[in-house]
């Protein structure tokens, strides 16, 4: 089945609604679906052809993970890996860290990724941090002459990557190679098909009073009914204080699970344990809790990505939770996300998924 069988069978159930845009999109993805496996000529078996990869650049909640996972999916390339960006820039810190002393460790890398990937597809791609900055132009250079075919997923054009970052000119080269080596979908029409599903009315509680603590105690009693009080889980070596926790359940008070010391590697540790989490007592943020702010980014980006079922206590609707302050444009995609995740489609169409393998 090719992916335009593949969507109109989706359309057919009624789990998307038909879009000539992404229709478009379905047409370049199956374009390089065909590229990629068709075989090389008899009489050049030696020689590697440069494939365009594709970055699909729009608003929050046009579809474009969805796309992206179709191709996935559906692409017969036996060394293929999909990341959420977040996750692999992870894993290439991880990476650098044992590599320590090694003369060009990058290189390294790219070479060790390239023996088992031919095509990386990378969601949300995504650079505010100035070390992953200044990583990314060598390392794409890097896997890009393996002949790494790259597809991404993106809010943001390439142009507009890292706008205004620290030493922002030494990532340029990385915006070029992109532009270079992938051809640059941007959707335009900002529809956000995560709003109007659906809801599950116990999933997002407010506000904060009586009745919605004990609301939440008996939805978590309903499914975790062997749960210990106050257990101490250990999530990349360091100890969580949990309000309740089973074996595929657990609860977190937000000050705690949005709060230094967390990172990425925390929540990606926990929706590899988990399938469903409650985190409680989210307060109305403002522009002074950037740091809670954006672990909470964070935090939404992994357990959409791998399909949690997140149960939420908060002190204000989802739509007044983050008004102003730095955060507010990227806060867009998270809201748009929590939208979704409060939804039974959400349920019936993201399957709890564990992480990709370490490369």
């Amino acid at each position: 089945m090719n992916l335009f069988e593949t969507y109109n069978a989706a359309v057919k159930r009624a789990d998307i609604v038909d879009d000539a845009t992404q229709r478009q999109i379905i047409g370049d993805l199956q374009q390089l679906a065909t590229t990629i496996t068709t075989p090389k000529p008899w009489y050049k078996p030696w020689q590697k052809e440069t494939i365009l990869g594709l970055y699909i650049c729009g608003p929050v909640g046009a579809g474009k993970t969805y796309l992206m996972d179709l191709f996935y999916q559906s692409v017969p390339e036996p060394h293929k890996a999909r990341f959420h960006f977040h996750h692999f820039m992870q894993q290439v810190d991880n990476q650098l860290r044992l590599l320590q002393g090694h003369s060009d460790p990058l290189q390294h890398i790219a070479a060790t990724l390239a023996k088992t990937t031919r095509l990386l597809c990378l969601d949300e791609f995504l650079v505010n941090d100035v070390a992953y900055a200044m990583i990314l132009a060598e390392l794409l250079t890097a896997l890009f002459e393996h002949h790494v075919v790259l597809v991404s997923t993106a809010n943001t054009r390439p142009d507009d990557l890292y706008l205004n970052g620290v030493g922002r000119e030494r990532f340029l080269p990385a915006i070029d190679l992109i532009k270079s080596h992938c051809k640059v979908i941007e959707i335009l029409d900002h529809r956000d098909y995560r709003i109007g599903r659906n809801p599950l009315s116990q999933a997002y509680l407010y506000p904060l009073n009586q009745a919605t603590h004990a609301s939440l105690e008996m939805q978590f009693r309903a499914i975790a009914p062997d749960a210990k009080m106050g257990e101490e889980l250990s999530i990349q070596q360091r100890l969580i204080m949990t309000v309740k926790a089973s074996s595929q359940v657990v609860w977190f008070e937000f000050n705690v699970i949005c709060n230094l010391p967390r990172c990425q590697l925390d929540y990606l540790e926990i929706a590899d344990r988990f399938d469903t989490v409650f985190v409680s007592n989210i307060p109305a943020l403002t522009e002074n809790d950037t740091t809670s702010v954006v672990l909470f980014m964070h935090m939404i980006d992994v357990f959409y990505d791998r399909g949690i079922r997140l149960v939420i206590s908060a002190a204000v609707p989802v739509q007044a939770l983050y008004t102003s302050g730095c955060m507010l444009k990227p806060f867009e995609r998270t809201l748009s996300r929590l939208e979704e995740m409060q939804s039974m489609d959400y349920l019936s169409r993201h399957n709890h998924v564990k992480l990709q393998a370490k490369f």
